[in-house]
């Protein structure tokens, strides 16, 4: 009956773990005034999704940038590991430029020493890399269309193609 139960609990506690309401993201350090958050699981995401025109139709910006720094860190109450990537924008496909030239972008997940959070459908970036992000604004605040879908890897052949606005 012990190992009935303890199954049970390894089995559902990925369920439950995702299923918990997430904390809002604690504001980013000052050096930074655009701040893009991502917040999700798979319930953000609709069968649109994987249209690329509907990503960059719906998105109020699209911009291409390399990514200078990935940051993860535990939030206040130490309940949730986020993870804070700094990009230099270097072009804008879509939107008005900001007056910054930088963009902190904010993701639920990450590693902080040994421990791990795997939020699924959540963009991961990479130091060094280039990406065009797709984003948009809803209620002041910013946030990547789609998902993990709403990023592309500019370093890879199929990005190469001239994004769709």
């Amino acid at each position: 009956m012990k190992m009935l139960f303890l199954a049970m609990a390894i089995l559902l506690l990925p369920i439950l773990v995702a299923c918990t309401p997430q904390t809002t993201p604690p504001t980013a350090p000052p050096q930074a005034e655009v701040i893009v958050r991502q917040s999700g699981g798979a319930g953000a995401l609709i069968a649109e999704c994987g249209d690329r025109d509907y990503i960059a139709r719906v998105s109020d910006y699209i911009i291409e940038g390399s990514v200078e720094k990935v940051e993860a860190m535990w939030n206040q109450d130490k309940s949730q590991i986020l993870t804070y990537t700094d990009l230099s924008i270097e072009k804008y496909i879509k939107g008005a430029p900001f007056p910054q030239k930088k963009l902190k972008i904010v993701t639920p997940g990450g590693t902080v020493g040994e421990i791990s959070q795997w939020v699924e459908d959540q963009p991961i970036f990479h130091e060094g890399k280039r990406v065009r992000i797709y984003f948009e604004k809803l209620d002041g605040e910013f946030a990547i269309v789609c998902a993990q879908f709403g990023v592309e890897n500019m370093d890879s052949p199929s990005a190469a193609e001239k994004p769709r606005t």
